[in-house]
């Protein structure tokens, strides 16, 4: 044999010891991994998903075992490497087979060989491998051993733990007196559904789809166990392991309640109903009016359902009549099996000629859609109703519009806001007052809030329907009202007027308008205290809380108009011409003078407006300057008009802001020459 074949042979047996010593200590690593979890789930009991955890990490260190023996004797891969390794195990060689393997001198070729092959590495190569595979192969097989003699399931139980198979663990001493310990529940969801199958071990809340099958089993006689599920008995009969009950997943929380040899257990079912699809009619978007209905009408609508959609439509009806005569007919386009898919659109088109409308008619239209439930029955989900209507002759020749008067929030906001801004130029003035002037300007702030605190506790009874309060009776030595005894007294007028009130749901109109104004009396409160102990700078954070509260107040109760509201037409070859003048005598209107006082006053408030800008309370401090100069001047308050317009719409206001200055100063003389010398 040569002594590159001879050379290959070794490698290959070095190699093969690597592999099985790799093999060994994995499976050896991986085995007494699982059979010390197998001890200690005899011990203790583990659940399936800690078991399922540790298996995954029992598999994981006997890779890594069997990666580290492999890179560690990752050389016996190698000629060159086997060949330094059986030099050092033969050194008669005196490295000849190294310089061969290397190929430096060919001419030397010929001597190496012979030293090569007069050299024997046999017993070493052997006892080499057999030593580096033998004792990981028995550390093995002692570990196998070990697992076969568990008790029958135990390795089952660890090697593929599936769920539920804690049942099918040897019980423990204790475990034998507690029937009621540990349990299995298996969820079948409804078909319809696409749920899958779910199984828990030993839950305390069972949550599921109403009409979902629910089993439960456990160890035991099922005939020392009584189960009741709300107000009624559920049947216990046998099982595999020992008992088992069943029973359908309801439409709310209810307990299940099991008893068993004096032990009780008590078990949480929830049981969430099948929502209703959700349908958003998108075309068309708003509703309209038409003055020559034809063609076609596009309808677009986009519908999510959490379990599946049967089919949609789209359904109208139109209203024809005046007075107390009316005909209705309805219809139904784009109907559409939607094949239960979760999200879905429907678009058809409905021909407005075909319907004939006339002036007078209204189409009703919406979007449907509905689900596959075929436990409490198909459930039907509705679009908002768009109205399509036609003017009758002569609609829309008069435009009356009423102005709405002012929410009872405003006049707070705005008066706290002044509040605020007194606070803080009393706290920047500070350092340059003496103690007891500052004391006398806070308990004047002070004065003002309580005022308005009684405001506000008016606004709050008023809404209540309750009786008048101390807050209202305007007499400023009274006692305040506490936030304690304000809330019970709001709570005692809700109590009294149940049927102006409706607290079903929690956030009722009502509710959620005062629940802010109450926030804001008690910010108001702590306000007034610290005010009245001359500290405007710890008074500024309540009475901010107490803004942003009367903030939220008025957005609560602010009205929002669906879509756009409808365009008045007006019938222009009616009304052309048809004024009159008879018994008429306009007068123009004139501004009154002006002190220049007044003049001054208007531009230091103006002045200070603008230098608190872009915050909204200089907003507001320039929409009450107008406001105030509108009758006395009104080019400024026209000038400021314009600036309140572009602030409010975001716009560059510099420009305005500078007119209305202007109008304000007195303007500048131009003399076109200079005047002639002269002598006196």
């Amino acid at each position: 044999m040569t002594v590159d074949r001879r050379l290959r042979h070794a490698r290959l047996a070095l190699a093969g010891g690597v592999l099985l010593a790799a093999l060994g200590w994995g499976v050896a690593v991986a085995g007494g991994w699982l059979l010390l979890v197998a001890l200690l789930d005899l011990a203790i009991g583990l659940s399936w998903p800690a078991r399922q955890a540790l298996a995954v990490g029992g598999v994981m260190l006997g890779v890594a075992a069997a990666i580290a023996i492999l890179w560690r004797n990752r050389g016996a891969a190698s000629l060159t490497a086997v060949a330094l390794w059986l030099e050092g195990r033969a050194p008669s060689m005196r490295y000849a087979l190294v310089t061969l393997v290397e190929g430096r001198h060919p001419a030397m070729a010929p001597r190496l060989e012979q030293a090569v092959a007069n050299a024997s590495w046999s017993a070493p190569l052997r006892q080499t491998v057999l030593r580096a595979a033998g004792v990981p192969l028995l550390a093995a097989a002692v570990v196998i051993v070990a697992l076969a003699a568990l008790p029958h399931g135990v390795v089952a139980r660890m090697s593929a733990p599936a769920p539920g198979d804690i049942l099918t663990a040897p019980a423990r001493p204790e475990a034998t007196s507690n029937p009621l310990r540990p349990v299995v529940v298996t969820l079948v969801p409804p078909a319809y559904s696409g749920l899958r199958k779910e199984t828990v071990e030993d839950p305390e809340t069972i949550v599921g789809l109403q009409g979902t099958s629910v089993r439960i089993s456990g160890r035991g006689a099922p005939s020392s166990l009584t189960v009741q599920l709300g107000n009624r008995s559920v049947p216990v009969g046998t099982s595999e392991t020992g008992w088992a009950l069943g029973f359908i997943m309801p439409d709310s929380v209810v307990a299940l309640r099991l008893e068993a040899g004096g032990i009780t257990r008590l078990i949480v079912v929830s049981g969430t109903p099948d929502s209703l699809p959700v349908v958003q009619l998108t075309a068309p978007a708003r509703d309209t009016v038409w003055r020559a209905p034809g063609g076609p009408l596009p309808l677009h609508a986009e519908i999510h359902d959490d379990y599946g959609l049967a089919d949609g439509w789209f359904e109208f009806v139109v209203t024809s009549g005046a007075g107390e005569r009316f005909t209705f007919r309805s219809g139904v386009a784009g109907r559409r099996a939607l094949d239960g898919a979760r999200d879905a659109k429907l678009d058809a088109t409905l021909s407005l000629d075909s319907l004939h409308l006339v002036p007078g008619d209204v189409v009703h239209l919406r979007a449907v859609a509905r689900d596959r439930n075929l436990i409490t029955g198909p459930d039907t989900g509705y679009s908002e109703t768009r109205m399509l209507r036609v003017p009758r002759a002569g609609e829309g020749d008069s435009v009356s519009v009423y102005a709405a008067a002012p929410a009872d929030a405003d006049s707070s906001l705005l008066s706290q806001r002044m509040l605020i801004l007194l606070a803080e130029g009393l706290q920047r003035r500070r350092p340059r007052l003496k103690a007891g002037l500052v004391l006398q300007e806070s308990r004047a702030i002070a004065k003002d809030q309580a005022a308005l605190r009684r405001q506000v506790a008016t606004i709050i009874f008023h809404r209540l329907g309750g009786e008048a309060s101390a807050e209202e009776s305007g007499d400023a030595d009274t006692a305040p009202l506490t936030p304690e005894e304000l809330l019970a007294a709001a709570e005692q007028a809700t109590e009294q007027n149940e049927n102006a009130l409706d607290f079903a749901e929690d956030e009722t109109p009502v509710v959620a308008v005062n629940r802010p104004l109450l926030e804001a009396y008690n910010a108001m409160w702590v306000a007034g205290r610290e005010l009245e102990q001359g500290q405007p700078g710890r008074a500024l954070p309540p009475m901010r809380e107490a803004l942003a509260a009367i903030l939220r107040a008025r957005a609560a109760e602010r009205i929002y108009l669906r879509g756009r509201p409808p365009v008045a037409v007006v019938d222009l070859a009616r009304v052309r011409l048809a004024g009159k003048l008879t018994d008429v005598h306009p007068s123009p209107a004139h501004g009154q003078p002006v002190e220049s006082g007044s003049v001054a006053a208007l531009l230091d408030r103006f002045t200070l407006a603008v230098d608190a800008l872009p915050r909204s309370a200089a907003v507001d401090s320039l929409a009450v300057l107008r406001l105030d100069a509108m009758r006395a001047l009104p080019e400024f308050a026209a000038a400021l008009d314009r600036a309140l317009v572009a602030l409010q719409s975001g716009r560059d206001a510099t420009d305005a802001l500078l007119a209305a200055r202007r109008t304000l100063t007195t303007p500048v003389v131009a003399v076109p020459t200079l005047p002639a010398w002269g002598w006196p």
